[in-house]
């Protein structure tokens, strides 16, 4: 079984601030391992289909679009942020930034980057 984090610290420090629905679908499975998943993808940065949903789920296996699925509605309304910065907020002391890394492939280029002084066109 892969575990990032375990069931208790997840129940206690995330699913408070995580949305849940009031009428209509809801989730058959168990939301600490639905939230295992997500962690699992970002984590290692796989494709959503390759989330090794048979190791994760103990009882019933979700698919991945499912998990996919809870992921887009916790981040479009904000709840997965709130989580976040709630988690990130009480941890702020344990968090070593020294050897943090930083991804700027996803930063907006103006100009196609031409003040940056980055490769020549």
């Amino acid at each position: 079984m892969i575990e990032l984090i375990d069931k208790d610290t997840i129940r206690m420090e995330i699913l408070p601030y995580l949305t849940t629905v009031k009428r209509g679908y809801t989730c058959k499975g168990d939301l600490c391992e639905v939230i295992q998943c997500i962690l699992y993808k970002l984590k290692t940065g796989c494709q959503w289909y390759m989330i090794p949903t048979m190791a994760i789920f103990t009882e019933v296996v979700l698919h991945y679009k499912t998990i996919f699925g809870k992921f887009r509605q916790w981040c479009k309304d904000g709840s997965w942020q709130k989580s976040w910065e709630s988690l990130l907020g009480r941890n702020r002391d344990m968090i070593d930034l020294s050897s943090a890394d930083l991804d700027g492939s996803h930063t907006v280029a103006r100009r196609r980057g031409e003040e940056v002084g980055g490769a020549a066109h």
